[in-house]
C-alpha cells in the first residue's frame, strides 16, 4: 500500500510539475508578444479614432479610381470588364456611372445593396455620388463634392459629405485642399462616432498618372471627433502623414506623426520610418508601446 500511495505521489508531483512548466511557458510567450504588439482596451479610443479618420480619408482614393475607370464612358461595371482588378480598393460588385449636366459632371459609384468584398479587404455597400465641377484630372482648378447614399463599410453607415478642392502646384503635385464633415453609425448598435476635418492630401509621387499604384501621399491637417462614449478627441498632424499606394503598403499609413488631445490627455502617434506594416507607437502618460492598426472593425 506504501509503495503505491509513493508512486501515485510521485505521479501527481510531476503532472504539477509539467503543468506548471507549461504555464510558465505560455506566461513568457504571452508577455513577450505582448511587449512587441499591444492593442489593449486602454488604446481603444484612439484606435476608433484613426479608423473614422480612414474611413473619410478612403472616400477620395474611391472617386479617383471610379473616374479612371470610367474612361470616356458613360456607365461600366466590373463584369464588363477585368480592369477593376487593377485599382487597389474598387471590387467587381462596383458599378460605376458618369451623368454630365453643362459644367457639372455626376459620377456615382454603385456598390449594390449587399456587402461587396473590395479590393483593400473591406465589405462596402450602397452608393457615392461625386459631383466636380472642371476636368477631374486636368491641370487647372478642380471643385468635388462626395455624399452618401445608404453606404456602409463593414457595416458601419457613413453619412455626411466631403468637399475637395484640387489644383496643380508649382512641382506638378496633385493638391487636395478638404474639408470632411460626417457621421459613422457604427455596427452592432454599438454607438455613433461624429467627425469633422480640415485637411491638405498632397501626391508627392504619381501626379503624371491616373492611376493609383504610383502614387505616394503626404497628408497634414487637423480634425476632432467625437466617440460613440462622447469621449471628445482634436488631432493635429506634426509631421505628414505618408501613404505609399505600391503593393504591399497602400493600406497602412507608413510614416508620419499625430499629437492627439483627449481632454487634459495628450497622446502622440508615430507611424514608424516608411516600413509597410500597419504598426505604430503610441505614446501616453510617457509610456510608448507599439499597437496594431487594424483595419476592419467591429465596434
Amino acid at each position: 500500500m506504501k509503495a503505491q500511495f509513493l508512486i501515485k505521489t510521485k505521479a501527481i508531483r510531476r503532472f504539477i510539475t509539467v503543468f506548471a512548466i507549461m504555464m510558465i511557458t505560455v506566461f513568457f510567450i504571452s508577455c513577450e508578444k505582448n511587449d512587441d504588439v499591444s492593442a489593449g482596451d486602454e488604446n481603444a479610443d484612439i484606435i476608433n479614432e484613426s479608423y473614422a479618420s480612414e474611413m473619410f480619408d478612403e472616400v477620395e482614393d474611391l472617386g479617383d479610381e471610379a473616374v479612371d475607370f470610367l474612361d470616356n464612358t458613360s456607365t461600366k461595371s466590373a463584369f464588363e470588364t477585368d480592369g477593376i482588378g487593377n485599382y487597389n480598393r474598387l471590387s467587381p460588385c462596383a458599378v460605376v456611372t458618369r451623368i454630365y449636366v453643362e459644367d457639372s459632371v455626376f459620377v456615382t459609384i454603385d456598390f449594390g445593396e449587399e456587402n461587396c468584398l473590395c479590393n483593400d479587404g473591406r465589405e462596402r455597400r450602397g452608393k457615392i455620388y461625386i459631383n466636380h465641377y472642371g476636368s477631374y484630372w486636368g491641370d487647372g482648378e478642380t471643385e468635388i463634392e462626395f455624399s452618401f447614399e445608404n453606404y456602409f463599410v463593414d457595416d458601419n453607415q457613413i453619412i455626411g459629405n466631403k468637399y475637395v478642392y484640387r489644383y496643380m502646384n508649382e512641382y506638378q503635385h496633385r493638391i487636395s485642399e478638404i474639408i470632411s464633415d460626417g457621421t459613422i453609425i457604427l455596427a452592432e448598435d454599438a454607438g455613433t462616432i461624429t467627425w469633422h476635418a480640415e485637411r491638405v492630401r498632397e501626391a508627392i509621387e504619381g501626379s503624371e498618372t491616373h492611376y493609383k499604384y504610383d502614387d505616394v501621399i503626404e497628408i497634414t491637417g487637423t480634425s476632432n471627433s467625437t466617440l460613440a462614449d462622447g469621449t471628445e478627441i482634436t488631432c493635429e498632424i506634426t509631421t505628414p502623414l505618408v501613404r505609399d499606394n505600391k503593393e504591399g503598403c497602400f493600406r497602412y499609413i507608413v510614416s508620419g506623426v499625430r499629437e492627439i488631445k483627449k481632454g487634459e490627455e495628450e497622446i502622440i502617434i508615430d507611424y514608424g520610418d516608411g516600413t509597410c506594416d500597419n504598426l505604430a507607437e503610441i505614446t501616453r502618460d510617457g509610456v510608448t508601446e507599439v499597437v496594431e492598426i487594424k483595419r476592419k472593425r467591429r465596434f
